[in-house]
């Protein structure tokens, strides 16, 4: 579909030599918009995106780096040629990994390494990017969360604490200034055919505890870690669909114009199921508990 505007959209995207990152990078293109697609290697930025040599520029950007860092490169990128607008309209947050283990197997240096790519970087990203569109009081911050904001599967607590704090924080900026024209989203996928799962990708702690592992260790940690192994490249979720929904969603083509970003936007049919069956789960547990949790006011 093309951009609804004769004047293209600026787009910055983080984590775009790979995965679904990519995928949105490819589609924001085809429909002639302008992508700083960026990536801790610039070199990584696949020829289907380069090969769209007047509006795609491959940029560094390592979510981890300092601040004064990433101000700079937004400044490069705003006053950069090919910037034609000198605008940032639309920003993706996709940068991020999987780290698969026990919590208790994680060292701190693993822990801080999920953390401060997950969650810290997309913080960072957002004070690089917020004062330019907050000055132009218009714009989108679109972070990545997952299905994995909603439950902690064993085997899976580290990645899905990051991606429920990106999804809350998402909720918190949300209210922080859309007053100022600012939107932001939290992109919460379901499972999609990328290479997230790939063993070059996903990373597993250092350590392993034989008492979590094996015929006598956890079996929903075991059942998490073989669902991920067997459901490598057989994802339901087909990442150019999830493509096409977040880049009409953000630039309000089609049935999204005029319509205001959810805080947070869940994509896939698998999502929406696991979602359901989190929320009725939760809804019995509280229901199992209320009568002796609910007595704690003050008596007056």
């Amino acid at each position: 579909m093309a951009s609804t505007t004769t004047t293209p959209k600026v787009w910055l995207i983080t984590g775009a030599s790979s995965g679904l990152g990519r995928e949105i990078a490819r589609r924001a293109l085809g429909q002639g918009d302008i992508v700083f697609a960026t990536a801790r290697n610039p070199a990584r930025i696949p020829e289907v995106l380069t090969s769209y040599t007047e509006t795609c520029v491959a940029e560094t950007f390592d979510v981890t780096s300092p601040d004064a860092v990433l101000a700079e490169t937004v400044s490069r990128i705003v006053s950069h040629p090919k910037n034609v607008t000198g605008r940032i309209d639309i920003v993706v947050n996709a940068a991020g990994y999987v780290l698969a283990g026990g919590c208790e197997e994680v060292s701190g240096e693993e822990a801080l390494a999920q953390f401060n790519t997950n969650v810290l970087g997309q913080l960072s990203v957002g004070r690089a990017v917020l004062p330019v569109l907050r000055a132009q009081k218009a714009g989108i911050l679109a972070n990545f969360g997952s299905i994995l904001s909603y439950l902690g599967p064993a085997g899976a607590g580290l990645y899905s604490a990051t991606k429920a704090a990106c999804s809350i924080l998402s909720e918190a900026l949300t209210g922080e200034v859309k007053h100022l024209g600012v939107q932001v989203t939290c992109i919460e996928p379901g499972y999609f055919r990328t290479s997230v799962l790939d063993q070059g990708h996903m990373l597993h702690p250092a350590k392993k505890i034989d008492e979590l592992r094996g015929e006598n260790g956890s079996q929903e940690m075991a059942t998490t870690l073989a669902m991920w192994e067997a459901a490598n490249n057989k994802q339901p979720g087909d990442p150019a669909k999830l493509a096409d929904v977040v880049v009409d969603a953000l630039s309000g083509n089609g049935v999204y114009a005029g319509r205001t970003l959810p805080a947070r936007l869940l994509i896939g049919k698998d999502a929406y199921g696991i979602w359901a069956a989190v929320q009725e789960k939760q809804r019995k547990q509280m229901e199992e508990w209320r009568a002796e949790c609910t007595g704690t006011d003050f008596t007056e």
